[in-house]
């Protein structure tokens, strides 16, 4: 009898199933690794356009900020340059000081400008000459009674301090802050120097800018400096006198004060000499002896410093100008309070013996 015999699969029939396995599987595979990398291109172009937005704007940002700074640092500089030159042309003290306390109104929005009797602690009394904004526009009180306010005389320096009744005075500190407004705020106080000598002070409260205030401060000294100084001479119509540049001269020390045109020919000669060798005499000292120079000007002993030298140069310009003419100037004294102190009598110290004539 026969056996009945299972049906034999065909070996192509086997190798086209696992071919049709192996293909399936590797499309699989393929499908996702096309959709992985699809999908982190897409990422890294989304993540580029963000980076690339977000560039672009910081870019803006920053041209912005710095076109809004340049804006800011032009205004002030020109503002400043306006104020320069309003200073300059103020005729008197008053107007000056009174121009500092309305040219603080961009960098401070409460001002007041005082000046002093003297700069003694005991028995000076202050006074407001300008006031910007302020509960009352007219201050009086002691100088004892205003710590903050007496440092700053005797350093000379810009300070800080609360806007207090001990530190800038009872009065000033009610005409800042009116009492029940809030806590005691900052005054910033920028001394006013002419002179090596504290003559005025600007006190300054809210949203204050130091820098520009401080600039403005010492511009103002040095504008008040200019107005107190003495008188100078203009420039003589001799030819030959302007050819050699002369000096300005403070006609307040001009000796006999004979006018140019009045002297005779060799008076003139003479004259002319004496100040070329005054000039030479004073020149050798700052040359020779810089370092005393330098002594006595901090000092305010410049005749004691340079002494010998001094006394040496009065002695020959005695014998060789001052005993030949009688309308001679006393040249050299003029040319030492020039070159040497700056036209500041006092740097020349207690000792020193004054003009010749």
């Amino acid at each position: 009898m026969e056996m009945d015999r299972a049906p034999q699969t065909n070996w192509r029939e086997v190798f086209d199933k696992h071919h049709a396995a192996l293909v399936a599987e590797v499309s699989l595979q393929l499908d996702a690794a096309l959709q992985s990398n699809l999908q982190s291109k897409l990422q890294s172009h989304l993540q580029a356009a963000v980076s690339a937005a977000v560039s672009a704007a910081s870019a803006a940002e920053r041209a912005n900020a710095v076109r809004q700074v340049e804006n800011v640092r032009v205004a002030t500089a020109e503002a400043l340059n306006q104020t320069l030159r309003r200073l300059r042309q103020t005729p008197s003290e008053a107007a000056a000081l009174g121009l500092l306390a309305d040219a603080s109104a961009p960098w401070a929005d409460k001002a007041v400008v005082l000046s002093f009797e003297n700069n003694q602690v005991e028995n000076s009394q202050v006074h407001s000459l300008a006031a910007r904004n302020l509960a009352g526009d007219s201050f009086s009180f002691p100088l004892d009674s205003a710590g903050a306010i007496q440092s700053a005389i005797e350093s000379q320096d810009p300070m800080v301090a609360l806007a207090s009744a001990s530190e800038i005075s009872a009065d000033l500190a009610e005409g800042f802050v009116p009492a029940g407004s809030g806590d005691p705020v900052k005054a910033y106080l920028f001394p006013v120097v002419a002179r090596q000598t504290v003559v005025a002070m600007l006190v300054a409260v809210g949203s204050v800018v130091a820098a520009p205030l401080e600039l403005l401060s010492e511009a103002t000294g040095m504008k008040l400096e200019m107005l107190s100084a003495p008188a100078v001479l203009k420039s003589l119509k001799n030819p030959e006198l302007v050819q050699i540049a002369v000096p300005s001269i403070p006609a307040s020390a001009s000796g006999a004060g004979r006018p140019w045109d009045e002297l005779s020919a060799e008076d003139q000669k003479l004259h002319l000499q004496a100040q070329r060798v005054a000039r030479v005499r004073v020149a050798e000292l700052r040359l020779y002896h810089p370092e005393e120079l330098r002594k006595g000007v901090f000092a305010g002993e410049i005749y004691d410093a340079l002494r010998a030298g001094i006394d040496d140069a009065r002695a020959g310009f005695l014998e060789a100008f001052l005993s030949k003419s009688a309308t001679m100037v006393d040249y050299l004294h003029l040319e030492i309070l020039r070159s040497l102190a700056h036209d500041d009598d006092r740097l020349l110290g207690k000792d020193y013996p004054g003009p010749m004539v």
